[in-house]
């Protein structure tokens, strides 16, 4: 059919002129008022979204603290000390150091294992077969340096952009982290104090560093939060995005095991149990290009030789600080906090036994029981920072504003310790 447009002439008559090929129907207008609006209320249900809310306050509150620190103490050189308060004791110096924050941070961000996952993230892993003749970069799981790689080919600054997006994904952590406290049924103020416990753990300022720990909590948090939805493809993904982040992402398995159990009681297999064969995949693809690269698809484990990584009985390590407790540091091994950490994490782990939420119970263990087996403290303390359900407990506990109160004071007084050690290089703070 042929439409008709109305046309007005000169005199003011109006005549209808046929429009051949155009639609009946003409598209409105755009009006820049409604997409406003629009935007506006979006944007409001966003931020009334009360997780967002809290995790954005924790966030912003120890990320400052942090940062303030990391700021601070990489501007400020000492010279050597005195070793008594003789004649030469008026020659100790402050200096404030001119550089940029920009470029301390990037030397922050080069320190210990920071370095190791830049330098993937620029130049790949090593392509030869496999040796143990020097430390190679085979011990280091790919996730987070391809994400890095990703971002940095826009940038061009890998070491920034590892900082802004270790920081990235802890905000989005400590989103999902309220989110699911609140999905397992607990109340808006316990799940407001187990993001706060996680942002001022002693340890948390390796959240804003590029390691692994924000990516491994995110994910980590994800699995669980999808499989408490029932959710289980979203929850296999996840755990196999876990699994290529760290070793200790397949731990994700079994745990997410224990808890389809725990969902399906009385226990009835089904067809979406498969997802969670997902968890594995992580591990298991950079499995393959290990051998593919070097021979040996255990590369990532056996290259841990090189930094005399030994197993033994896990309570070895506790029982050695029990002997001899006033050792409190050696190397970058602070004996007192990594104890403290695993003994509250077996307590917590015990605690989770008796309310029967056995899957929350075997992660702590699991998490717990295999760097000690180690036979070593090293490395604990940064380790729980990625255990939320260790938190979750003490938020529990921390019913009690006594309590409460006592955790928060231990913490602040312990991130900013830490903190500050590491931005002094003091080899403790790498725990």
């Amino acid at each position: 059919m042929t439409t008709q447009s109305p046309v007005r002439l000169n005199g003011g008559a109006v005549i209808s002129a046929p429009l051949a090929g155009r639609d009946k129907t003409l598209a409105p207008p755009f009006d820049i008022r409604l997409f406003y609006q629009s935007a506006v209320g979006l944007l409001d249900r966003i931020l009334a979204d009360p997780s967002l809310r809290a995790a954005g306050f924790v966030f912003l509150l120890t990320r400052a603290l942090v940062f303030l620190i990391f700021i601070l103490t990489t501007h400020i050189i000492f010279n050597e000390p005195p070793s008594d308060f003789g004649d030469k004791a008026h020659n100790l110096s402050i200096r404030v150091r001119r550089n940029s924050v920009p470029e301390h941070l990037r030397e922050l961000a080069m320190r210990s294992d920071g370095a190791w996952y830049i330098s993937i993230a620029r130049s790949g892993y090593d392509k030869e077969p496999f040796n143990l003749e020097k430390e190679h970069n085979w011990a280091f799981f790919p996730l987070y340096p391809l994400v890095v790689r990703a971002v940095a080919s826009i940038t061009g600054n890998y070491r920034l952009v590892g900082i802004a997006l270790s920081n990235l994904f802890f905000f989005l952590a400590l989103i999902l982290l309220h989110k699911t406290v609140l999905a397992f049924g607990y109340d808006k103020g316990l799940a407001n104090r187990v993001i706060f416990y996680v942002a001022a753990f002693p340890a948390s300022y390796f959240f804003s560093l590029p390691w692994t720990a924000s990516l491994l909590l995110l994910v980590t948090v994800g699995s669980f939060l999808a499989a408490k939805r029932g959710v289980w493809w979203l929850a296999g993904v996840c755990a196999g995005l876990a699994s290529a982040t760290h070793y200790r992402g397949i731990f994700l398995f079994p745990a997410l095991l224990i808890f389809y159990w725990q969902c399906h009681w009385p226990f009835k297999l089904r067809a979406n149990i498969l997802w969670l064969l997902l968890a594995p995949a992580g591990l298991l693809v950079f499995m393959g290009y290990l051998y593919a690269v070097t021979g040996n698809a255990f590369a990532f484990a056996d290259a841990q030789a090189v930094w005399k990584v030994r197993w033994g009985f896990f309570l070895q390590p506790l029982l050695t600080f029990i002997i001899s407790p006033f050792e409190l540091s050696a190397g970058w091994n602070f004996r007192m906090l990594n104890f403290a950490a695993a003994a509250t994490a077996l307590v917590c782990g015990v605690a989770w036994v008796r309310r029967r939420e056995w899957a929350w119970a075997f992660y702590i263990f699991i998490s717990v029981i295999t760097p000690l087996s180690t036979v070593t403290l090293e490395g604990h303390t940064r380790y729980m920072t990625v255990v939320f359900p260790l938190f979750v407990m003490l938020a529990i506990r921390g019913r009690s504003p006594l309590i409460d109160q006592t955790i928060r004071t231990i913490f602040l007084v312990m991130l900013t310790l830490m903190t500050a050690f590491f931005g002094f290089f003091f080899s403790p703070a790498l725990i």
